[in-house]
């Protein structure tokens, strides 16, 4: 079995839903993730989740040692833009391992190895094609492979420059791979949601799968992440390799974490669940969310971030885009 490691720097509190992020990688026992952060709260840990404590100076004067040029890492967020380096960075953290990976923290893992299997890390250099995780393989050719200078690619010196997110640990460094034609993994078994819709909308489905949309709720059970979606008045289910939560202002419910649980997951909460209460009466209920309750929880959960005008126009495109889409 092919050796893995996520590496995953995070400064300041770790995220309310850390707890479920944790379980669900202490689930996947064959892959390791390394942890850099600076919040020392107690965690029940598990043996693969390996914590490294530092400061987010510390990792900046790391990256910069890196490079003879001055960089620029002006928040923490701007650390997604050195992604595609990290096999090169933190190259002592990841030595022992064939694989390496970057991931973003408002992940649930379902099985990893159901869908990562040996045989397509040995096909690929690099899975996946967004940033919210993504597995290269860990050799000095691969590492350095976002130095390429190539037509129609960001150039990394100015990725790294800016003081602006430049999406290079998805788009640019896709780019990249794109004009080199190195042929990289980009099967969607990953169910990505759109952050901004009352109800779970999952981004990347072909066309004739979107009536799977209209209500839906996701469980994480037995270390698999289940879609379980209604067809008509039935009950479907389909398993993915995670759910990307992507910033929704979900409230965490559980009283406790544990592999013997089952979790539900739905548009703003993630609670225990009965299996049997797991049924088409519950999945039409819990679909969906109060509109206002939810965007006033968008609303609080953004409001260091965009401007209350900015907010409302784009909750708005957000609602006809929504009604298009055919929720009800």
């Amino acid at each position: 079995m092919k050796s893995i490691a996520y590496l995953v720097p995070y400064f300041g509190k770790l995220p309310v839903g850390f707890k479920m992020w944790l379980l669900s990688c202490a689930a996947n026992e064959t892959i390791d993730w390394i942890l850099l952060t600076d919040d020392r709260t107690e965690y029940n840990y598990p043996n693969n989740v390996k914590v490294h404590y530092c400061t987010y100076d510390s990792i900046k004067e790391r990256i910069q040692n890196n490079f003879d040029f001055p960089i620029v890492i002006s928040k923490p967020w701007k650390l997604c833009d050195f992604r595609p380096a990290y096999g090169e960075i933190f190259s002592d953290e990841l030595k022992t391992y064939d694989y390496w990976g970057h991931c973003d923290m408002d992940l649930i893992f379902g099985d990893i190895r159901a869908f990562i299997t040996d045989e397509i890390l040995e096909k690929y250099d690099k899975i996946g094609f967004q940033g919210h995780s993504v597995i290269y393989r860990n050799t000095p050719e691969v590492n350095q492979r976002y130095r390429n200078q190539v037509e129609n690619a960001p150039n990394y010196k100015d990725v790294f420059t800016s003081g602006d997110g430049k999406f290079f640990d998805e788009v640019g460094i896709c780019e990249i791979y794109d004009a080199l034609e190195i042929p990289y993994y980009k099967e969607t078994n990953f169910a990505h949601l759109d952050r901004f819709t009352t109800s779970f909308y999952l981004l990347y489905l072909p066309e004739d799968d979107g009536y799977k949309n209209n209500r839906q709720v996701f469980t994480w059970e037995n270390g698999k992440i289940i879609r379980n979606y209604l067809d008509g008045t039935n009950v479907k289910r389909e398993e993915y390799m995670y759910i990307h939560l992507f910033s929704r202002p979900i409230s965490f419910k559980a009283k406790t974490y544990s592999k013997d649980i089952i979790y539900a997951i739905y548009p703003d909460v993630v609670k225990e669940i009965e299996k049997d209460k797991l049924n088409y009466k519950f999945i039409k209920k819990h679909g969906t969310c109060s509109t206002l309750h939810f965007y006033a929880k968008v609303a609080w959960f953004y409001r260091k971030k965009i401007t209350v005008g900015k907010l409302a126009f784009y909750l708005r495109k957000k609602a006809n885009l929504a009604v298009k889409r055919g929720f009800n």
